[in-house]
């Protein structure tokens, strides 16, 4: 299997968006591994502030049909590309093998290196950093995602 780190990311209604974004990973690939929380300033253009994440997972899918289907779940949410408005942003910002095999001097989208980093070392057992200046965000009842990793395991069908 590989592993896909996705980033998350959004400025209109961003917590709603971003919640959504990641129950729909979830309900699409099984557990994800979720990054910290952290709200970042738009680069080079007057815009609202985003809340950006990254999320991991195993996946036999290929990279181009990972990238096909956050292209239509962005669409889904209202995403209208080239707007200073962003209420959805799936991007695959590194394919793996395995946690060690991760090029975070790779990632162009410089704020989401930490937060890549950040899962690797929760990956290998290693001190994890926390963002103090996190997020906090209620996902599910008695879950909530902001200053750590979180894993969140692979969803119970209801009514079986």
């Amino acid at each position: 299997m590989t592993l896909f780190y996705i980033g998350v990311g959004s400025n209109d209604e961003a917590e709603q968006n971003c919640r959504q974004m990641i129950q729909a990973l979830r309900q699409q690939f099984g557990s994800l591994l979720v990054s910290s929380l952290i709200q970042t300033s738009a680069e080079g253009v007057e815009a609202a502030d985003y809340y950006n994440a990254v999320v991991c997972f195993e996946s036999e899918a290929s990279p181009s049909s990972i990238n096909q289907w956050c292209k239509q779940i962005e669409d889904q949410l209202g995403r209208v590309r080239g707007s200073l408005q962003c209420r959805a942003d799936l991007d695959i910002l590194q394919v793996a093998e395995g946690a060690m095999d991760v090029k975070i001097s790779a990632i162009e989208e410089v704020y989401y290196r930490p937060l890549v980093k950040q899962l690797c070392h929760f990956q290998a057992g290693r001190p994890v950093s926390v963002f103090t200046d996190a997020v906090s965000m209620a996902f599910e009842s008695g879950v909530t995602l902001g200053n750590q990793p979180r894993l969140l395991p692979l969803l119970e069908l209801e009514g079986v």
